[in-house]
């Protein structure tokens, strides 16, 4: 438990990964600042953390799959005297199917959410930072971040993005006492297969998105946060997740999208 108390911003903090980060901060006595759009789980959520941990939890009810988002949860941060130390960029979506067939309006929110608003709150929490000399940034990003992923072409390309520009970032402010890392799950226990619009997924049983082969969502909270805290560059969320990873990273381009492919279709089914 802290001595002195710290705040953490964790976006889409309502369910899956992003709840389970929002237990463990403040199971290690940090206050909690939860911008998403759920209103009423927010505020079940700040009801349960406060008389738990005796913390303070204060919520922005907020669609970060918007423009301009980030400024405005940055702007609130400001008005109501919110020093964060730890910004946790946890709120994300994807979406399967073949891309040509997409609603494109679906993708635009997706690359807002998933990159552009991601990359704002770097930018103006992580000045801040700098600014101060010290602070923490967790991203997460995707297994799917790895190679292609034919089928969820534009958010494994999102997830690229997040798990580069995360790296990057973190070489560009170590030199400031600010810490950037990047967690990549592979399959958690989450509603994110309810989301993606693949039918029937909960019931699964083969396939790398069977549920018999999904990480809990806490033990992979658990792994971002105490990566961050090691001040790791980034980590791949479980021991198969990782192999599976890297041995993509090992053939070539094409092999590895062809694999990609063929492992999608049986996950889906199609």
């Amino acid at each position: 438990m802290k001595t002195t108390r710290e705040t953490v911003l964790i976006t889409g903090a309502t369910s899956g990964i992003g709840n389970d980060f929002a237990h463990i901060f403040a199971e290690r006595g940090y206050d909690l600042f939860l911008a998403s759009r759920n209103r009423e789980k927010m505020g079940s959520i700040k009801k349960k953390l406060e008389n738990l941990y005796g913390i303070n939890v204060r919520t922005m009810s907020i669609d970060l799959a918007k423009p301009s988002s980030a400024r405005r949860a940055y702007e609130e941060s400001i008005s109501q005297k919110i020093d964060v130390q730890v910004l946790v960029n946890n709120a994300g979506f994807g979406i399967h199917g073949e891309h040509t067939d997409l609603d494109m309006h679906k993708v635009e929110e997706m690359i807002q959410l998933n990159v552009t608003t991601l990359t704002e709150l770097c930018s103006l929490f992580g000045h801040e930072m700098k600014k101060k000399r010290r602070g923490y940034i967790l991203n997460v990003a995707s297994t799917a971040a790895y190679q292609p992923a034919p089928y969820i072409a534009v958010y494994g390309g999102t997830k690229s993005y997040v798990l580069n520009f995360s790296e990057a970032l973190a070489k560009e402010l170590e030199d400031y006492n600010v810490a950037v890392t990047c967690l990549s799950p592979g399959p958690t226990d989450t509603n994110f297969f309810e989301i993606v619009g693949v039918e029937g997924i909960a019931e699964k049983k083969t396939g790398i998105w069977a549920k018999s082969n999904r990480m809990e969502s806490r033990k992979v909270a658990e792994i971002g946060v105490d990566a961050l805290f090691s001040k790791k560059l980034s980590i791949i969320a479980g021991g198969w997740n990782s192999l599976l990873a890297f041995s993509c990273r090992l053939a070539p381009r094409r092999t590895a999208a062809s694999i990609s492919k063929k492992v999608m279709k049986q996950a889906t089914g199609d």
